[in-house]
């Protein structure tokens, strides 16, 4: 049931949107305490983005969930601007998140909701 949606400026390989991929579900998966099976991650690559008057290469995140752990997304914040850096090199200063705790009985999967 998670789902983190990324935009980003920069472009990599296809490659390596792959291990992007692979990676930020761990991530995901990992910070929220969910099952793998259940995080979904969208990758938009090139898009046109400006951030504080430049278009440095810049990212934009977006990480709904049923849920977020006691104490907050603060460390999922955290390791989400790593991984962006790790596979973009784009500094953590140039990373929007968005943290947005969704009802689950407004998310459905395999025909049914969640509540």
């Amino acid at each position: 049931m998670p789902y983190l949606a990324v935009a980003t400026s920069s472009e990599i390989s296809a490659e390596a949107q792959a291990r992007f991929l692979q990676e930020a579900s761990k991530v995901v998966a990992a910070g929220t305490g969910k099952p793998e099976q259940y995080v979904m991650v969208k990758l938009e690559v090139g898009q046109p983005m400006i951030l504080a008057g430049t278009n440095a290469p810049t990212a934009f995140l977006e990480l709904k969930s049923i849920g977020f752990p006691a104490g907050g997304p603060g460390a999922l914040a955290s390791a989400l601007c790593a991984v962006v850096t790790k596979h973009f090199a784009i500094p953590g200063d140039r990373v929007y998140i968005v943290f947005q705790d969704v009802q689950a009985a407004m998310w459905g999967h395999d025909g049914q909701t969640f509540g």
